[in-house]
């Protein structure tokens, strides 16, 4: 897929519930990084796997349990209705794929990396939803100072301001960031870069 182009409705869920053909994860993963409307979408898939997992499991309890008040006669009338069937069928198949991939798909929510300015050390992480950077041989002082991250193509991925700090300069990156390699350019004041530094995100 182009990556100017928006994923569709069905591809994005298709991704959310681990089930994505293997060819365009890697082109959808790098246009979630730059696309809050499609990263959100995926975030609302991903909920409502969940949302159906939990209301399997309720089932499920409810099923073993012995009935009372004459609830589960009238849980089995309701779900003996086609449309009520075909619905709750339909949950359950959602459910139970979303349990098998969810492992496979779930990104962690934060990675943190203490990074240093020698080109040659560059630490690995797993793909994140959010990136937590300590820029080690950074200011101690002054700031806030102007970052940047690019690929290993030299395109811009993400850019903000970091405060110092006594490890270094603090940088959080509210942005997933797919495999490949990264630098983060440290700004001066005036503009120039003043360090670069490396890491490589890996599964």
């Amino acid at each position: 897929m182009e990556l100017s182009a928006h994923g569709s409705d069905d591809q994005l869920e298709q991704y959310a519930l681990g089930r994505l053909p293997a060819a365009e994860i890697s082109p959808l993963e790098e246009h979630l990084m730059a696309c809050d409307t499609c990263r959100e979408k995926v975030d609302e898939f991903e909920a409502a796997g969940a949302a159906f997992r939990t209301a399997l499991t309720d089932d499920l309890v409810s099923a073993i349990i012995p009935r009372q008040s004459g609830f589960m006669d009238w849980l089995l009338a309701a779900v003996r209705r086609p449309a009520v069937s075909m619905a709750f069928a339909f949950a359950v198949l959602i459910a139970v794929v979303g349990l098998f991939s969810q492992v496979r798909t779930k990104l962690a929510p934060v990675a943190t990396l203490r990074l240093t300015a020698v080109r040659s050390d560059m630490p690995a992480t797993a793909p994140a939803r959010q990136f937590e950077l300590t820029l080690a041989d950074g200011p101690k002082e002054g700031g806030p100072f102007r970052v940047e991250i690019v690929n290993a193509e030299g395109a811009s991925m993400w850019q903000g301001l970091a405060e110092s700090g006594p490890a270094g300069v603090r940088v959080e990156v509210k942005q997933r960031l797919g495999q490949g390699d990264y630098f983060v350019r440290l700004y001066t004041t005036s503009g120039a870069v003043l360090h670069e530094y490396g890491f490589r995100v890996r599964n």
